[in-house]
């Protein structure tokens, strides 16, 4: 009986351990499943406003270059592409800091939202927006340190961006 007894303790242990092992993969899934979601839901936002940025390309051009002499209503339309850009933007240091966003996917974000701030136009709307912290303080941190560090405005980001070349009938 008591070797029964210690083959049902030993069978039992084997059993729990298998368990634990069984959860642990489980959980693991579970991640990257949730990881996976999370970035085909960024994805869909990013290319969602990439379509509106198309749509609106000839007053968000004249933003990053004659932000100070638009009309209100096209200066308007181009605006709401830069917030949107910084909302995904905010949104994906808080995922990259939950480890639910990798960390290329933001550094190409980053990088592009801070070479659209980088521009004569978009720094004044940036340098606007932070003066009333419209931002995110993730946000407002980590595109000020990048800025710091930079030539503003940048012209070598309009040039690697020919897209965004000024027209001249401004």
């Amino acid at each position: 009986m008591e070797m029964l007894s210690i083959w049902g303790e030993f069978l039992g242990g084997i059993g729990v351990v298998i368990s634990l092992i069984f959860l642990g993969m489980q959980t693991r899934t579970s991640n990257r499943l949730a990881l996976a979601s999370s970035q085909r839901e960024q994805r869909h936002i990013w290319q969602e406003m990439m379509f509106f940025m198309a749509e609106h390309s000839s007053e968000y051009r004249e933003f990053l270059h004659n932000y100070d002499d638009m009309d209100p209503d096209r200066q308007t339309k181009a605006s709401m592409a830069l917030f949107a850009m910084g909302n995904q933007l905010d949104m994906l240091l808080k995922l990259n800091q939950e480890g639910l966003e990798t960390d290329d996917n933001l550094r190409y974000v980053m990088d592009a939202f801070v070479g659209h701030m980088s521009t004569s136009g978009g720094n004044k709307f940036w340098k606007a927006m932070s003066n009333i912290d419209l931002y995110g303080d993730n946000v407002l941190n980590a595109v000020n340190e990048r800025l710091d560090k930079m030539e503003v405005p940048n012209d070598d980001f309009i040039n690697a961006v020919h897209w965004l070349k000024p027209n001249k009938n401004w």
